[in-house]
């Protein structure tokens, strides 16, 4: 089981894409079963997303206020309904949106040969209370998935696509001992910069090399060790979401007080270098195409 997550805005085009509703052509109800629906009176995906628009219009701070999931299982792995349902709330739940306080709509498809499902979440809660936060998201979700598939018995599987050549049980070994390494940092990334990453990852024999275009700005993050070199993104590290991460920080770093737009707090700019109480590594740089 894996997740992939995306934000946005239009919770009218989202659910009615998890429908089955495109362009005014119905793949029909063998295609598109509707599976939950919480603190939401069920109806059209335009009803439904009407609903869901007013109780994130409370938010004055929270820009995109939905949260687009799709959680799928291996090729060929049989599942129950009542597994689905389950799968869905629980991790709405141990992603921090509980379906007692958010605002929840689930659809199962059946397109593919794979069985898989689509939750739409509003990150506004129905109480009042502050909203769902997407900083270190896609870095638990691993964990998460991990978690829900072995309370239901599931059957994991890797969060990328497998060629013969990453059957290697060499490369494999390396693979895991860094996304070990990298599940451990990621909960305090937005800590520090892309050099406070190569200095808590250096502890543990990993070099990083991060991949700038001519703007400065973040396309690509690779890592070694044993001399193995692995991409980013074969272990759950891309690009995107590293930038999200590092922009927090970045935040953190004005010389100003300021306000951070979803948490509504003023907090004040943290010395977190000089904290640590070490110099940091200089991280390996080099200009190259987008990945």
């Amino acid at each position: 089981m894996i997740a992939k997550t995306i934000t946005g805005s239009d919770f009218e085009g989202a659910l009615t894409y998890g429908a089955g509703l495109r362009h005014g052509k119905e793949k029909g109800p063998s295609e598109a079963l509707l599976l939950v629906v919480s603190n939401v009176i069920p109806g059209s995906p335009k009803e439904m997303a009407q609903e869901m628009k007013a109780m994130a219009s409370r938010s004055r701070k929270v820009r995109k206020p939905l949260w687009h999931t799709v959680l799928s299982w291996a090729e060929g792995e049989e599942l129950s309904q009542g597994q689905k349902v389950v799968a869905a709330r629980r991790y709405c739940e141990l992603i921090g949106a509980p379906v007692d306080r958010h605002q929840v709509v689930a659809y199962e498809h059946r397109d593919k040969k794979h069985a898989h499902i689509h939750v739409y979440l509003n990150r506004v809660p129905i109480d009042g209370g502050p909203a769902l936060r997407t900083d270190n998201n896609f870095y638990r979700q691993p964990a998460i998935t991990n978690q829900i598939s072995q309370e239901l018995g599931m059957q994991p599987i890797p969060e990328r696509r497998r060629s013969i050549k990453d059957m290697d049980p060499e490369k494999e070994s390396v693979r895991k001992q860094i996304s070990q390494s990298l599940l451990k940092a990621s909960g305090q990334v937005s800590r520090g910069g892309e050099e406070w990453l190569a200095a808590q990852l250096h502890q543990q024999q990993i070099s990083v090399r991060y991949t700038h275009d001519k703007g400065g700005t973040l396309r690509g993050v690779s890592f070694e060790l044993q001399g193995i070199r692995v991409r980013g993104q074969d272990v759950g590290f891309k690009a995107a979401a590293v930038r999200e991460a590092f922009a927090a920080y970045a935040k953190r770093q004005s010389p100003t007080l300021q306000a951070e737009p979803e948490k509504g707090l003023i907090q004040p700019v943290p010395t977190a270098a000089k904290a640590e109480g070490h110099k940091p590594l200089s991280a390996t740089r080099r200009k190259g195409p987008a990945r």
